[in-house]
């Protein structure tokens, strides 16, 4: 009785351990979706200073009378949460000393001393969230990740080329 063999060859194996290679070095380093990071978190937070707190998911309460006639008279009809513009300038461009982006890990904020107790709200003032997390924040930023890990820098030409080879394979 004869035998059936089945031989199977696989072809750019070069090719494939180069890619591994590179996802390996680039596992190494997640700078560049942290910056990304930094990016979405400035937008998100000059959206809540427009939005008086919206963004953040519960509008700001107002100024007292008394206070809001007192900062109109010494700083003009500045916008709620706005006095200097120190806390609203670091929060919506994230280059102050509280802001970090390392090669596994990144923080972002502001080390102004007085944003905790808008952050917490006080006796006399109330809580306002100036510092937040936008929802599913956490889960496009681990996409981020992954997808720069696997394909490498978004738009450049190599990460294009293996994302439509990948793409098509699955089509396949």
């Amino acid at each position: 009785m004869g035998s059936v063999r089945v031989g199977y060859k696989w072809r750019g194996i070069k090719k494939t351990q180069r890619s591994f290679g590179h996802m390996a070095r680039r596992a190494q380093n997640f700078a560049p979706a942290y910056r990304w990071a930094r990016r979405e978190l400035r937008q998100w937070n000059a959206a809540n200073f427009a939005s008086d707190g919206v963004a953040s998911g519960k509008k700001w309460n107002e100024l007292d009378t008394e206070y809001h006639s007192w900062k109109i008279e010494h700083y003009g009809p500045l916008p709620t949460m706005v006095r200097t513009g120190d806390l609203y300038r670091d929060l919506i461009t994230l280059r102050g000393r509280a802001n970090h982006i390392g090669h596994k890990n990144a923080s972002f904020g502001t080390d102004i001393e007085y944003a905790k107790f808008h952050q917490t709200g006080t006796r006399f003032m109330p809580k306002r969230k100036i510092v937040f997390t936008p929802k599913r924040f956490s889960e496009k930023l681990g996409e981020r990740v992954l997808d720069y890990v696997v394909y490498g820098m978004p738009g450049t030409r190599a990460y294009k080329k293996l994302k439509a080879q990948v793409t098509r394979a699955r089509v396949l």
